[in-house]
């Protein structure tokens, strides 16, 4: 039987690829589909690759179908972190917010996977009610090297959640040795 999509509004739209909600089997969805204006190539399969692998480690809206341009994903009703960050005044709300972008962030980096755009990451995430969802896959990909956890930081500071003067010198200490123990001593600045 053929998969039945039925498209709906646009609802993002970035350099490489453009968002649109749908019908999918009858089910309320977002689909990805390349943006005509860009000269990127293959960055849909390369996203659909990476989705499905992290939705594993609950990384990500989940991956429902993809073929070489079209991914069909999970449909987030919530609001760009960036959003969010105007609207809620609760610090404890906040925090936990990104105490669980941090995490996914470790899983990556444990993974060995970069995500990229970390540092810039509040059109990267969805919040819906009290979760947070980690979106645009697309320039993901496996490094010796991984940066998640340091470009969140360069966020959080940048944003002034975070103190550089505090922080640094063990941000260093995990960019040499991401290690367990030097997490857990980042985790303690969020």
């Amino acid at each position: 039987m053929a998969k039945k999509l039925e498209l709906g509004e646009v609802i993002g739209k970035g350099k490489r690829g453009v968002v649109r909600g749908c019908t999918f089997d009858g089910k309320k969805c977002a689909v990805k589909v390349p943006n005509v204006k860009s000269d990127a190539i293959c960055r849909i399969s390369n996203e659909s690759y990476w989705l499905k692998r992290l939705n594993e480690y609950g990384i990500g809206p989940e991956f429902v179908y993809a073929d070489s341009d079209v991914l069909v994903m999970e449909f987030l009703d919530g609001i760009h972190l960036v959003d969010y960050l105007k609207v809620e005044k609760d610090d404890e709300k906040i925090r936990k917010v990104f105490k669980k972008i941090l995490k996914e962030c470790r899983i990556m980096d444990k993974l060995k996977v970069n995500k990229l755009e970390m540092h810039r990451i509040t059109k990267n995430a969805i919040v819906v009610g009290t979760n947070v969802v980690l979106i645009d896959f697309e320039r993901c990909k496996r490094v010796l090297v991984p940066k998640n956890v340091t470009q969140f930081f360069q966020f959080l500071i940048k944003r002034g959640f975070v103190s550089s003067s505090k922080v640094l010198k063990d941000l260093r200490k995990y960019k040499e040795d991401t290690s367990e123990m030097n997490f857990k001593v980042l985790e303690k600045f969020v």
